[in-house]
C-alpha cells in the first residue's frame, strides 16, 4: 500500500496492471521484446517480460539510495523516482530534492520521490520537502492484525 502525495490516487484495482520497479541497479528495458546475453556469468536466449507493462513509455523504475551518497542520486536523476533510505528528518529529503532537481535541469514535474514512514507518521512535512509518495514502513515482526489495520484503513489524507 502506499499513497499518492499531492497528486491524488487513481481509482481502480488493486495495482489497474501499472508496476512500479524498484533497483538498486537495474534496467528499464521491459518491452515484452526477447532478451538474448551472453556473457561471462549467465547466458539467456529468447527470454520475454510478458504480460508488457500497461504504461507507456514503460514501468517507471525508482531507485534507492542513502540521502548524502551522491551516485545513487545521480543514477536515480536519469531514471522516474528516487527511493531515500533510512531518513531521518525532511531537511535530509530537502537536500536530495535539491541535487535531483538540479540533475535534472528543473525537470521535476513528473519525477516521483518515495519515503517510508511508519504508519501514524505525518506524511506532510516530507510532502513540503518534495516526496509524492508515502509508504508505510512496518517493523520486522509486525504483527499481521496491524499490516490489516493500515491496509483497512486506507490511504493518510
Amino acid at each position: 500500500m502506499c499513497t499518492r502525495l499531492g497528486r491524488g490516487c487513481r481509482a481502480g484495482g488493486l495495482s489497474d496492471g501499472r508496476l512500479t520497479l524498484g533497483v538498486g541497479l537495474g534496467s528499464d528495458r521491459f518491452a515484452g521484446e526477447p532478451v538474448r546475453h551472453r556473457g561471462e556469468y549467465y547466458t539467456v536466449d529468447d527470454i520475454a517480460f510478458l504480460p508488457r507493462p500497461v504504461q507507456r513509455p514503460g514501468v517507471p523504475v525508482w531507485a534507492a539510495g542513502f540521502p548524502g551518497n551522491v551516485k545513487p542520486i545521480r543514477r536515480a536523476a536519469r531514471l522516474d523516482g528516487f527511493f531515500p533510505a533510512n531518513l531521518e528528518h525532511p531537511d535530509q529529503l530537502a537536500e536530495v530534492v535539491s541535487t535531483l532537481t538540479e540533475l535534472r535541469h528543473r525537470e521535476m514535474a513528473s519525477y516521483d520521490i518515495a519515503v517510508s514512514l511508519p504508519p501514524g507518521a505525518d506524511p506532510e512535512p516530507y510532502a513540503k520537502a518534495g516526496a509524492t509518495w508515502w509508504l508505510p514502513e512496518f517493523e520486522p515482526g509486525v504483527r499481521l492484525d496491524t499490516v490489516r489495520g493500515v491496509l483497512r484503513d486506507g490511504p493518510a489524507t
